[in-house]
């Protein structure tokens, strides 16, 4: 890392807390946290922005106490991005070799990548992401860097993410409000993977489930190349509401009883063991079995990991998961989940945190930050390769390769 003074910032606008975590690369491994901030979202639903004004004022409460303790005025940020508006698809393109030695060349890799993209948008969609997945040259598939390469048929594969048009218009008005710079966008769920996988884990075949408060992000990675991506509309505020309605108490209560009691696995308590549901609205407090909280938690977290299932058998590719399944993110904090979900999965399952960190390193440790950590660890590769490609008259060879690098 040529520039270890860079300061980046990564907006997490989460469905239950608009997070800020402020980076600064010191290595290709290694990034020192110095400042995070963090306030109640109270505009944001299912991922998506419902309310301007309140997720507006949540990113600024976010953003002062992050600037306040790092000492440093945040003026752009980087920003995740999910929710129901957004798409993902592989699409392939083909080009013939045409020089007279037929070896593979960087106008080559231009048009090939030019033609993966050739894809019918809809009109209210916009591009996001162009993720290299892998290229092939004649019957020789799972290359990274072709060029150079012997051949007649060029042929790339590319994991193109879509977002709908008016929910990033409203993500830029809440970000311009709040009297910042939108630095780039990027999906959550490529964030989370940036913060806690390793590159043999994506050589091998992973797949990490991100699980927020209102949205599960589900990311595939096949040869070291993503392959697929998607988002399952339901997260840890279901379970919550599901205990409210269930132990007859508010959605504050069911939280704080879920985040001290929670568990998946049944068999994993003491089936004696209880529970004191708080008193609420003039009502006295009542002692509940714990089994009674598991009954109401292990169903519903069955449903979602059912649904993140058929998305493994949707991509065609749960077989290559040699290294399983990967959760983080806030909702993965629940006692026993590893188990039901290896249980409906069939796969390995383990938790995972943030990784490769210094600094104020404590304070993101925990899965709930894994997204804001890997935005700032995301932008932190980007901004080494562009520190390594300062001269703007850099030939065609160094800016396709720089763009394999950044997009695999």
């Amino acid at each position: 890392m040529e520039n270890s003074n860079t300061i980046i910032a990564a907006l997490d606008l989460g469905t239950s807390v608009t997070k800020v975590v402020v980076g600064r690369p010191v290595s290709e491994y290694e990034t020192e946290i110095i400042g995070t901030g963090s306030f109640p979202s109270s505009g944001i639903k299912n991922g998506s922005i419902v309310n301007i004004e309140g997720t507006t004022r949540s990113i600024i409460e976010a953003v002062s106490e992050a600037e306040l303790m790092c000492g440093q005025e945040i003026g752009s940020v980087i920003v995740n991005l999910t929710g129901k508006t957004v798409r993902a698809d592989n699409s392939k393109g083909v080009v013939a070799i045409t020089n007279r030695d037929r070896v593979v060349t960087e106008p080559d890799v231009v048009r090939v990548i030019e033609a993966a993209q050739s894809i019918r948008v809809p009109a209210d969609q916009e591009i996001i992401h162009v993720l290299s997945k892998e290229f092939s040259v004649d019957d020789q598939s799972s290359i990274k860097d072709p060029i150079g390469m012997t051949g007649v048929r060029l042929e790339a594969e590319v994991h193109i993410v879509t977002a709908g048009i008016t929910a990033l218009h409203n993500l830029d008005k809440c970000i311009e409000a709040a009297g910042l710079a939108e630095g780039a966008r990027v999906l959550s769920s490529l964030a989370s993977s940036e913060a806690v996988l390793t590159t043999g884990e994506k050589d091998l075949g992973t797949a990490v489930i991100d699980i927020g408060a209102g949205i599960c992000d589900l990311i595939i990675y096949i040869d070291g190349g993503i392959s697929y991506s998607a988002i399952v509309p339901f997260g840890g505020y279901n379970v919550t509401s599901d205990l409210s309605i269930g132990l007859k108490t508010t959605i504050e209560t069911a939280e704080l009883l879920k985040k001290r009691y929670g568990q998946c696995a049944l068999d994993e308590i003491d089936p004696t063991e209880t529970v004191e549901v708080p008193p609420i609205s003039g009502r006295p407090a009542r002692t509940v079995l714990r089994e009674e909280l598991v009954n109401v938690i292990e169903p519903r977290m069955r449903e979602i990991f059912e649904m993140l299932d058929a998305e493994l058998v949707k991509s065609g590719k749960k077989s290559f998961l040699a290294g399983g399944v990967i959760l983080t993110g806030g909702g993965s904090l629940l006692d026993g989940i590893e188990v039901l979900a290896e249980d409906v999965f069939k796969l390995t399952v383990t938790r995972a945190r943030p990784a490769g960190l210094s600094g104020l390193s404590e304070r993101v440790s925990s899965p709930e930050f894994s997204t804001a950590v890997g935005l700032v660890k995301y932008a932190s590769r980007l901004t080494d390769m562009e520190q390594k490609s300062q001269d703007r008259t850099e030939s065609w060879g160094r800016k396709v390769r720089r763009w394999i690098e950044e997009n695999l």
